[in-house]
């Protein structure tokens, strides 16, 4: 029953960030392009309830309300750096190698991570079902399993730093179809 109630509550929350993107407020600090791609993550307004809704519920609506901000952390600090250079190694906004760059984002929100594509991989919790911002997409390039990571931001596009430094790049594109392996979670309550 508690299993049942969850996934339904999944579900809406999946269902109603995109709806979410009309109502997204501006920032007249923010970048036009972090505003535009962390706009469907603002959850919608939970309406009042009764005093005598459960624990249970109102448990859950604070889980899923701190898993949207940290999802729309995560994008807004990936977002961040767009343009950073591409250095094999690299863990600074000086130059980030993909898994650096990963590394270095979530650690802008506290969550720790592995230093490298194919530990990020097998430490991650699997992903079912449909991406979310803020998932870790996986790919085969240069090596065998997993060797580039990018971090998924909502409308089959994800963020990574490649070749051509951080860069925005879409799930469809030949290079990155033919070459994807799946995607992990680190965020807990997905």
């Amino acid at each position: 029953m508690k299993q049942a109630f969850f996934a339904g509550i999944v579900a809406a929350i999946a269902f109603a960030l995109p709806l979410a993107a009309s109502a997204a407020p501006t920032s007249a600090n923010a970048s036009p392009d972090v505003t535009a791609w962390t706009s469907h993550l603002l959850a919608v307004q939970a309406q009042v309830k009764p005093k005598h809704e459960g624990l249970l519920e109102r448990f859950a609506g604070s889980v899923l309300s701190r898993t949207s901000k940290i999802a729309q952390g995560l994008t807004h600090s990936a977002l961040r750096f767009l343009g950073v250079p591409y250095v094999f190694g690299g863990t600074t906004s000086a130059g980030f190698d993909c898994s650096g760059y990963v590394q270095h984002v979530f650690a802008m929100v506290g969550i720790h991570l592995p230093r490298t594509a194919d530990a990020q991989y097998y430490a991650g919790k699997p992903v079912h079902g449909h991406l979310v911002p803020g998932d870790l997409v996986f790919f085969q390039t240069y090596a065998p399993g997993p060797s580039h990571v990018g971090i998924y931001l909502g409308h089959g596009k994800f963020v990574s730093a490649s070749d051509h430094g951080v860069m925005v790049s879409s799930l469809s594109e030949p290079y990155w179809a033919s070459r994807y392996l799946g995607a992990k979670t680190y965020i807990a309550s997905k």
